[in-house]
């Protein structure tokens, strides 16, 4: 948990525990200062790289109202099932980060600016 090895929005882990045993099985050297390096390195390079994901709980936390937020899951489950296997699997490309803000507002445009 500390090295936050898990999706941002859904609070899977599995996958990216199995991208870091992979790692680690190919690194000569297992010693505790070299996994340290590497569990940091992998962890802040999924940092940045996930990003939009926490953009996107900000917005449903804080930008819509509780009693509304199932207009958004709604939404979500209504969108190419491609779209939504790479969600899941943290891998979207730009344009569907695009998509998946496009068209009506499901949520007031001043409060979703805020979470940016």
């Amino acid at each position: 948990m500390r090295g936050a090895f898990f999706h941002p929005t859904t609070g899977y882990s599995l996958p990216e525990a199995v991208r870091l045993a992979d790692e680690i099985a190919t690194i000569p050297d297992l010693e505790s200062a070299s996994l340290f390096e590497l569990t940091r390195r992998r962890s802040q390079e999924l940092w940045r790289r996930t990003g939009y994901y926490r953009l996107l709980n900000r917005m449903l936390f804080r930008a819509a109202e509780p009693e509304l937020r199932y207009r958004i899951f709604e939404r979500f489950y209504g969108l190419s099932g491609g779209l939504i296997r790479r969600f899941y699997a943290g891998r979207l490309k730009w344009i569907d980060k695009v998509r998946l803000l496009a068209g009506k507002p499901l949520v007031p445009v001043h409060r979703a600016l805020r979470c940016l």
